[in-house]
């Protein structure tokens, strides 16, 4: 789709990634309503509400990510890219036509240098051209402030083939000590993941022996025994409800367990759908907090929350049709 057309101008990735998204959304929420209307059962409206949520983050959290890796592909080749420059520039020529002359493979950084090239050959000059490409790679601090000394190398003149010498050998220092960082916290992210797993585990085992029981209880204590000892009753926390944001919650129980089959006894709908809410939550701000500790990024944090809560929710969906949850 033309999106120039409509709006007058060129899109960014990113905000033809939101439109896109509002239409999906938007799509899955309708086919909701009319699946709600066809079959008479408001369930099918809250299913769709629930997916359309993932529908929504999905396309911008893709582009965001793609992003993330072309910047992180440009940091890869951007030392062969100053070791060709510095060696074009050893030859003789100019600090511009040495940056025209470097014709290497670059990975992600290609389409870069190629638009510096063309610029340079339309007369911009290079302080424009080297800003703009410093602007592009703002994602990353490490292509920032190697961009800044490389346009203030431009400016400043002297020994530039030693100050590109030097640059590439300190990017290539800080860029190995970052890979062996990286090594060593990929064992902590994969604890991480175990942890989880181990949780679901013990939160599917909790679903399977203890509602059941406290359910047993409840009754046996409606009618006062419970094998020949007296018991005190059991009874879902939402029935004892005298605040708002109680009644919030538990409505939002009864809403989850109605979405997802979770029962129709009071301590069923609360017990099964908060551990299930407890699953997702802690499966997002692990990933997150893996994302971090990993590769310090925020986008990849939520790359490990939206896979650890796709394997919370297909766990619990599997226990549960298996009558284990």
């Amino acid at each position: 789709m033309k999106f120039k057309k409509i709006f007058g101008r060129e899109l960014s990735k990113m905000e033809e990634a939101f439109l896109y998204s509002v239409a999906l959304t938007c799509a899955f929420i309708m086919m909701g309503f009319l699946a709600a209307i066809v079959y008479n059962n408001m369930n099918f409206l809250y299913n769709f509400l629930f997916i359309s949520v993932f529908v929504f983050i999905l396309p911008i959290f893709f582009v965001k990510y793609m992003e993330l890796r072309d910047i992180r592909d440009c940091e890869k080749y951007f030392p062969t890219f100053l070791d060709d420059l510095r060696e074009s520039k050893g030859s003789g020529v100019s600090f511009p036509q040495a940056i025209k002359n470097c014709q290497g493979e670059y990975g992600a950084l290609n389409k870069h240098v190629k638009k510096i090239q063309n610029d340079l050959s339309w007369e911009v000059t290079i302080d424009n051209s080297l800003k703009y490409f410093r602007k592009q790679m703002s994602g990353s601090k490490l292509l920032s402030r190697s961009l800044s000394i490389l346009l203030e190398t431009y400016r400043s003149g002297g020994n530039v083939e030693g100050i590109l010498q030097t640059l590439r050998g300190s990017l290539l220092k800080i860029m190995e000590s970052e890979d062996y960082r990286k090594s060593m916290m990929r064992q902590h992210v994969m604890m991480m993941y175990g942890i989880f797993i181990m949780y679901i585990v013990l939160v599917v085992m909790l679903g399977h022996f203890l509602i059941p029981m406290l359910t047993e209880m409840s009754n046996a204590g409606a009618e006062g025994d419970f094998g020949g000892i007296q018991m005190m009753q059991v009874a879902s926390p939402c029935i004892a409800c005298e605040d708002s944001l109680c009644f919030f919650l538990c409505s939002s129980f009864t809403l989850i367990s109605g979405m997802f089959g979770f029962g129709s006894e009071p301590l069923e709908v609360y017990y099964k759908s908060l551990f299930f809410s407890m699953v997702l939550v802690q499966g997002l701000f692990t990933g997150i907090i893996a994302g971090q500790i990993a590769n310090k990024s925020w986008v990849d944090g939520m790359k490990h929350g939206l896979i650890m809560m796709l394997i919370g929710f297909v766990a619990i969906m599997l226990a549960n049709a298996g009558g284990l949850f």
